[in-house]
């Protein structure tokens, strides 16, 4: 899995398209819409969870509940596909209970072999992963979207419904706290 995203594949004039066709239930937009959609929300939802197979399942449901809802959509589509991963991410760790920082490192390393991904790869994005999970759910979602996703602030205040000048303070402290955790795990 590559770390890094080509930001956005469809201009705003072709989402744009996309969207009208599938509201009313274009079976070739939707299926483009889906495969545009598919790789972001995975890695959004990737860096928060557990186990590759519940960010597997869980960008399915964002799909199918972008596809189900699709007519009553208003504003940012992004901001209401991000949203909905989000929820669905709460409600994940509700239903668990726990937020646990045990990997299931087996169905990971599997994952990667099979895509040809080298081993420090691997290790990078385990110790991502684990890093992630000490931050608020607030500082995840806006470091996943700014340095996975690469969305400009900007695009990330009209996402989460917050000011640019917010973003960049909780960008800040999610910053301070991974560079602490990572200091602090040198010392040790």
């Amino acid at each position: 899995m590559n770390l890094t995203s080509a930001k956005k594949d469809l201009d705003d004039e072709e989402l744009l398209q996309l969207l009208e066709r599938a509201r009313v239930n274009d079976s070739k937009a939707i299926g483009i819409l889906c495969s545009h959609l598919y790789s972001k929300i995975y890695r959004f939802i990737y860096y928060r969870v557990n186990a590759v197979e519940d960010a597997e399942d869980l960008t399915s449901e964002v799909c199918f509940r972008v596809i189900k809802s699709i007519q009553n959509q208003k504003g940012s589509f992004y901001a209401w596909i991000f949203r909905i991963a989000s929820n669905l991410i709460n409600d994940h760790y509700r239903r668990r209970s726990v937020r646990s920082n045990v990997e299931p490192a087996g169905d990971l390393i599997e994952e990667m072999i099979d895509k040809g991904n080298k081993q420090n790869e691997l290790l990078e994005q385990k110790e991502l992963r684990q890093s992630l999970k000490k931050l608020t759910d607030e500082q995840q979602e806006v470091v996943v979207l700014k340095f996975i996703e690469g969305y400009e602030t900007d695009e990330i205040a009209d996402m989460l419904g917050k000011s640019s000048g917010a973003i960049r303070a909780i960008q800040f402290r999610a910053l301070t706290a991974l560079r602490n955790n990572f200091i602090k795990k040198e010392v040790d």
